[in-house]
């Protein structure tokens, strides 16, 4: 077992998955929870990890299949920049339809997704150095035990776990295929450290306001010199951006005034997002998988 000294922690295993080598390998998706959602009982009632479960029930909605209310079944976005633009995104709208519903979501994704416990609600900690240095440990002992794909390891974050995975992969960017951090903006001088790694930034309008629309420039005029920089060890680097006009809140009842935050309820359910992640591919990532779990000081 990984040396994570107490963390909790869940695994999904796709319906194609089977205990024998002789199968292809599985893409990873690490999935950081944010700050109010640490329990397990909390984390599951909304987000990839309520979708990932058969019977998306739960003690406050008893249906069996998770829907969105009817008014997101259009969703407004604003269009996305062409990565030539140093701009964030045009001042024009899409619509993105994410499906209101996704009951079939855990029998046909198609990778192995770890849920680290960070920490519980009333211990807010974040995602410190410490703490990804566990889901480091961790996610290496999923890659081996379990065939994952080192080449494919997608790290996704919410609110707080956007924040770090913000972090994470700034610190070892060497680790990812993709970053898909949620309603969570960083500061547009991360950018240098992420530089070639595909990154796909989700948040609704405010959330824009807040950091993200400068981030997003900041990681595309990146992007555009980075060959000339560093060598990009991942195949077909892009940045994305998805800037919502609006989004739920949570939907747990505790958290569902927090009205806009739950971007994440809409990306999950967008195949757009997965077919971009598992396109991607980390070159170095068997051999940088090989040598983590060891702390930098």
């Amino acid at each position: 077992m990984p040396q994570t000294a107490g963390l909790e922690w869940q695994l999904f295993l796709p319906a194609g998955w089977r205990n024998a080598t002789s199968e292809p390998l599985f893409p990873v998706v690490v999935f950081f929870h944010g700050s109010g959602d640490g329990h397990f009982t909390v984390m599951n009632s909304q987000s990839l990890p309520r979708l990932l479960s058969g019977d998306q029930s739960t003690c406050f909605d008893h249906d069996h299949c998770w829907r969105l209310d009817a008014e997101y079944e259009r969703v407004a976005a604003k269009a996305e920049a062409p990565a030539s633009s140093g701009r964030a995104y045009l001042d024009q709208e899409v619509d993105l339809r994410s499906p209101l519903a996704a009951c079939d979501f855990a029998s046909t994704f198609p990778a192995i997704v770890v849920m680290p416990q960070g920490w519980l609600p009333a211990h807010r900690t974040g995602w410190t150095r410490g703490k990804t240095l566990q889901v480091e440990r961790l996610t290496q002992h999923v890659l081996s035990t379990y065939r994952g794909d080192p080449t494919r390891v997608v790290l996704s974050g919410q609110s707080a776990g956007g924040a770090g995975a913000w972090k994470f992969a700034a610190a070892k960017p060497e680790l990812w295929s993709a970053l898909n951090p949620i309603c969570m903006p960083a500061p547009a001088s991360i950018a240098p450290r992420l530089a070639g790694l595909n990154v796909w930034v989700v948040g609704w309008a405010g959330d824009g306001e807040h950091g993200n629309d400068a981030v997003v420039a900041a990681l595309k005029v990146q992007a555009a010199k980075a060959p000339a920089v560093v060598p990009s060890v991942h195949l077909g680097a892009s940045v994305r951006y998805t800037r919502y006009d609006k989004a739920p809140g949570p939907p747990d009842p505790l958290y569902r005034s927090m009205l806009n935050h739950a971007s994440y309820d809409l990306i999950y359910r967008d195949p757009r997002l997965w077919e971009w992640a598992f396109a991607k591919r980390n070159l170095q990532g068997e051999e940088a998988w090989r040598h983590a779990g060891k702390r930098r000081e």
